[in-house]
């Protein structure tokens, strides 16, 4: 059923660009890559409040896919929980009219254990090893938009796709199961909901042609990309520190989306509303090896290799249209019709990503600053359907010309007075994106700050991050470009983490 509903899955997605569009019924699961493994700072209060700068660092439950050298250092045991609070507030524009909204959230960024243990032989002098589940990406946003349409509706983009297909009233009709009232794809949906009407010598036609057209859009965003390391460490000499960690990634993503139209010079409708519900899962692993070496007392290099995680993913998709007509228009048995769910399996290989850092710790135990490059492998990434070769390469050529790989910059600090602590960081993240003009994206910042207790016992630690984005999301596309319009969004992201943490 995939290629029946790919089109429409474009519209579930916002598309903001013709570029990523591969063919009439296909739509670019680089898009979705791209979302699922563009994450920025995350891991403990300590590490965030540090810009994430851990590489050479170590000492951290974080250290387990940040770097499992790291474990190494650990002279006690330790259990870690880190709840996380985030605060997005978007601010939309659409055909002039502008829009805002606000929401929290509230997840589990990290909870896990430590075991250290005396080594073995000469050189052996500590190993660790961890269990620790990781919050990797978040995707709870929300978001809308509104404004008075004079040119278009979203009725337009079902006729012309019906017209793109070729396909007959007739066998639109069969498309649709009169006993279970399922249409087999959104343009079926359309088509019985009297949205779009054939013409004399082929092809639709919007059935209400009104303006202006009153629209307000909703979409919803949950879910996250979760990741269950098993992590150990060895440290050789108190000077060389090597590990290695087993990552079974978890994606639960879902995406509800509708679009809702006002005739107020209608002939046919007073309005109606489309909307649709998007389900991704799967399940992947990944393996990270490190190592961490100290040049002297005050200072440390570290280096970290991820592979890149090949992730089974099921999705689920579905639809709907409601609507509301004008009296003694026309029969209809329902004022709602749904979609038959379509369901697809397919494969996504993650970014290749490996870090180089150094810690320089400031005299009489002051503090430490951590300087760290991260390269991320976006152009590598890749979607494969094992059904169909073709489908699977031109997802592949699409990722090769649409990104390009980044080196993103990770910096941090720390001052020690007594068991107080305070931190500061920044991330720069370069943008994957080869043609960033397009869509309306550009590098960003995150700046990060923290603070802490830490004695033989207990520790416990804040951390405050903020990031901007500027993206555009296009409730649907048509052939000409100036008849339709995109949402433009500034959104800014406020992430306060906690942790909280034994020594036993």
């Amino acid at each position: 059923m995939k290629k029946l509903f790919f089109g429409a899955l474009a519209f579930a997605l916002g598309v903001s660009s013709s570029v990523a569009q591969l063919s009439l019924n296909g739509h670019f699961y680089g898009e979705d890559a791209l979302k699922f493994y563009s994450y920025g700072n995350y891991g403990s209060a300590r590490t965030q409040g540090m810009g994430g700068a851990f590489t050479a660092l170590g000492g951290d439950l974080s250290s387990s896919y940040l770097n499992p050298a790291g474990l190494g250092f650990y002279n006690k045991s330790e259990f870690t929980i880190s709840p996380i609070f985030t605060t997005t507030n978007s601010t939309s524009s659409y055909i002039d009219n502008s829009a805002k909204l606000s929401t929290t959230n509230m997840s589990i960024g990290q909870i896990g254990v430590v075991f250290s243990n005396r080594g073995v032989g000469t050189r052996k002098k500590r190993t660790a090893w961890s269990i620790s589940y990781n919050t990797l990406a978040n995707f709870n946003n929300d978001y809308s938009y509104n404004g008075s349409n004079k040119r278009s509706s979203i009725s337009d983009y079902f006729a012309e796709r019906a017209t793109q297909r070729g396909i007959s009233s007739e066998d639109l009709n069969e498309e649709f199961n009169t006993t279970t009232r399922l249409a087999a794809n959104t343009t079926a949906l359309a088509y019985q909901a009297y949205l779009i009407d054939p013409i004399q010598g082929g092809g639709y036609v919007a059935s209400e042609l009104s303006t202006p057209v009153i629209q307000k859009g909703n979409v919803s965003e949950a879910g996250n990309l979760n990741q269950i390391n098993v992590g150990y460490g060895i440290n050789y000499d108190d000077k060389t520190y090597i590990g290695a960690s087993l990552g079974i990634q978890n994606l639960n993503y879902s995406q509800l989306t509708d679009l809702t139209e006002q005739f107020p010079n209608g002939q046919f409708f007073n309005g109606f509303t489309f909307g649709d519900e998007l389900l991704v899962k799967g399940t992947g692993l990944n393996l990270s090896v490190g190592a961490i070496m100290k040049l002297s007392n005050n200072i440390r290099i570290g280096a970290n290799i991820t592979s890149p995680t090949s992730m089974r993913i099921n999705e689920t998709y579905t639809s709907y249209v409601a609507y509301d007509q004008k009296p003694n228009t026309f029969e209809s048995d329902e004022q709602e019709l749904f979609t038959v769910p379509n369901d697809f399996k397919y494969r996504i290989s993650s970014p290749l990503k490996a870090n180089i850092g150094t810690s320089i710790f400031l005299p009489k135990k002051l503090g430490v600053v951590s300087v760290e490059a991260e390269y991320v492998g976006y152009n590598m990434m890749n979607i494969k359907d094992k059904e169909d070769n073709r489908w699977s390469t031109d997802q592949k050529r699409g990722i090769q010309s649409e990104f390009k790989d980044v080196i993103n910059v990770k910096a941090g600090g720390e001052l020690r007075f007594g068991v107080a602590r305070i931190r500061a960081g920044l991330n720069y993240l370069g943008d994957p994106r080869k043609n960033s003009d397009a869509y309306n994206t550009s590098s960003s910042l995150i700046g990060t700050l923290g603070a802490g207790v830490r004695n033989n016992r207990f520790f416990a630690d804040i951390s405050y991050s903020r990031m901007s984005r500027d993206f555009a999301f296009t409730p649907y596309n048509l052939s000409i470009e100036t008849d339709y319009e995109s949402a433009t969004l500034k959104q800014t992201k406020g992430t306060f983490g906690i942790s909280f943490g034994t020594f036993f």
